[in-house]
């Protein structure tokens, strides 16, 4: 796949590795409904994109994202007094706005929701790099990914309940496996804002690094030297764990050990690791 370039979110593939920013910095990445409709028009490309084995999604310029841009939230407020009855499927909620209901996407219908469920849909790791704010619905997007790492100053917060809402993109639903329902609820209630270090302590983030998106990128690069198959097994059994019972989650990892044994990658995989084993025992005796 070529590099592409939409309205608000560009992308680059290099090496395995595809970059996809939020590319809206003169108002610091705020979330439009054209944002939105832009990660899931790309991450439902890398999705079917067997070339692609990681994935670093950050924002460009001095933040991740900044949350959702002021003027959905009048459009919000305008359409859902008018629209908040509809629940048939395939009705719209806030026609016009970033507050619509429409065909599933894996688990999601809100199209803000698909924007942030759209990146575990995605087979191979996702990695966000966040570098500056990372409030409201940017720290949602985050979320999607399966790996973050982040700059030790940057800023995060569920900001929703100042404005009167809730986090509705994924955030009530994906914060409490990563912090526990505890935090998770202390950091939706209060709306409170903590730097990387707290972030870190508390598992929102998995590194912190003062430059997180080369980090990130270094990962990735380090991950798309690794058998495909097997990453996407491996995540995709990790997020099956949240809903299997036990037993099926120990018969989904035979069934996909058995489908990997022997395939070329693994091979391949084997054969490379082999090869970096004897350099480490060739070092170890000079």
């Amino acid at each position: 796949m070529p590099d592409a370039t939409h309205a608000t979110v560009t992308q680059s593939i290099a090496a395995g590795v595809a970059h996809v920013e939020i590319d809206r910095s003169e108002t610091l990445n705020s979330l439009t409904r054209e944002v939105f409709e832009d990660l899931v028009e790309v991450g439902l490309a890398l999705r079917g994109n067997a070339e692609v084995r990681a994935v670093v999604l950050s924002g460009r310029g001095r933040a991740f994202s900044a949350g959702l841009d002021l003027g959905e939230f009048a459009r919000i407020a305008e359409a859902g007094a008018g629209s908040a009855g509809e629940s048939e499927a395939g009705a719209e909620v806030g026609a016009g706005s970033a507050v619509v209901l429409g065909e599933r996407l894996g688990a999601a219908r809100a199209l803000a929701q698909k924007a942030v469920h759209v990146w575990t849909l995605v087979d191979v790791p996702v990695i966000a790099a966040v570098n500056g704010a990372a409030l409201g619905g940017g720290l949602q997007i985050a979320l999607g990914a399966d790996l973050r790492i982040a700059h030790p100053d940057s800023q995060f917060a569920m900001m929703e309940t100042r404005w009167g809402i809730i986090p509705d993109m994924c955030g009530t639903q994906i914060l409490p496996r990563l912090v526990g329902p505890g935090m998770a609820k202390k950091l939706i209630l209060t709306g409170s804002t903590i730097d990387g270090h707290e972030a870190l302590r508390v598992g929102l983030v998995e590194e912190i690094h003062v430059q997180p998106v080369e980090r990130a990128l270094e990962l990735a690069t380090e991950l798309a030297g690794r058998s495909r198959p097997a990453l996407a097994s491996a995540k995709r059994l990790i997020d099956s764990s949240y809903e299997a019972t036990l037993a099926d989650g120990l018969d989904a990892e035979q069934e996909a050990l058995a489908q990997l044994l022997g395939t070329d990658e693994q091979r391949q995989a084997v054969a490379a690791q082999l090869s970096r084993m004897r350099k480490r025992e060739a070092r170890a005796t000079r």
